[in-house]
């Protein structure tokens, strides 16, 4: 266990520095070597970590994915769906609200790039799935009786999401009033599932 947490911890410490320089001087301007010597490891302790320079990048969307899969494990048993939902996504913004440059980053130079678009796509389904895994087992525990496909209700939410993502990005709105911005959004289609057949706890 004391491994796995000094693994997780240097594949942290290899992202974080990373992202400072891509921050001083740009994505394309920095090379595998540049990053290893800011962490004092070697080229092949890099490359145990990350294939290529780019995977770096994927690092933030990967880390939210599990950061997913945990909010959903620890909370399963939370009989009230909607804070389960709303815990979930707040987790996710949390993140902004702590390293709002670092996210921004993230986030632009992913969009920028074209090479991103599959393995992004890859990653948003993925979440998606788990919200629709979630909603389904909503469903089998009788919280949730709406006929509406719990793959269809992920969707919207899922785009609600990242349409809150998109306008952080797009302005000067702090993490917080973000996040409540998604609460607004999710509040309204929460009544449309709520409508449908939730049960209130």
């Amino acid at each position: 266990m004391l491994r796995a947490s000094r693994k997780q911890e240097l594949k942290e410490l290899i992202f974080v520095q990373s992202i400072k320089l891509f921050k001083e001087k740009g994505f394309d301007n920095v090379t595998v070597e540049e990053i290893t010597q800011a962490c004092g490891i070697a080229k092949g302790t890099f490359y145990n970590y990350f294939p290529k320079k780019e995977a770096v990048l994927l690092h933030l969307a990967v880390s939210q994915l599990e950061s997913v899969h945990e909010s959903i494990q620890r909370n399963q048993n939370m009989p009230d769906l909607k804070q389960k939902l709303l815990h979930l996504f707040s987790n996710l913004f949390h993140q902004y609200a702590e390293q709002p440059d670092m996210v921004r980053l993230v986030v632009s130079e992913m969009m920028r790039a074209d090479m991103f678009i599959d393995a992004e796509m890859r990653i948003v389904e993925k979440f998606r799935q788990a919200l629709a895994a979630l909603l389904e087992d909503a469903k089998d525990k009788g919280l949730l009786t709406t006929q509406a496909a719990s793959e269809d209700i992920a969707a919207v939410l899922t785009g609600v999401y990242f349409n809150s993502l998109l306008i952080w990005l797009s302005g000067d709105t702090a993490a917080i009033q973000i996040e409540t911005l998604f609460q607004r959004h999710f509040d309204i289609v929460w009544e449309g599932i709520r409508s449908e057949g939730v049960v209130e706890q």
